[in-house]
């Protein structure tokens, strides 16, 4: 089975505390290759627990045509116009709710 490349957007407690540490305690399954958040201090821990690219913004990952699933994981309010323009770029999107 092929490992899902996975980019996260958003690496507060959903992100990075639920979605980042289940996936990467599924190895087999999941590859996080990219993360987002607009703070330093969260893409660089996320950058150091899962060896993975960073961005501040998630139009950089957007470009990305290497990701077979994006997680939004974004504050509420941003789950709609982000998940949209995801899925305007053929993106395979999980929104959290």
């Amino acid at each position: 089975m092929k490992r899902l490349r996975v980019g996260i957007i958003g690496q507060g407690r959903s992100g990075n505390d639920i979605h980042g540490h289940t996936m990467s305690l599924l190895p087999r399954y999941f590859d996080i290759v990219a993360v987002v958040d607009p703070l330093k201090v969260r893409r660089d821990n996320s950058a150091a627990k899962f060896q993975c690219e960073t961005y501040k913004d998630h139009r950089a990952l957007l470009k990305r045509d290497d990701l077979d699933l994006v997680v939004n994981a974004t504050p509420n309010h941003l789950h709609v116009p982000i998940a949209l323009e995801l899925l305007k770029t053929g993106h395979n999107v999980l929104v959290e709710r």
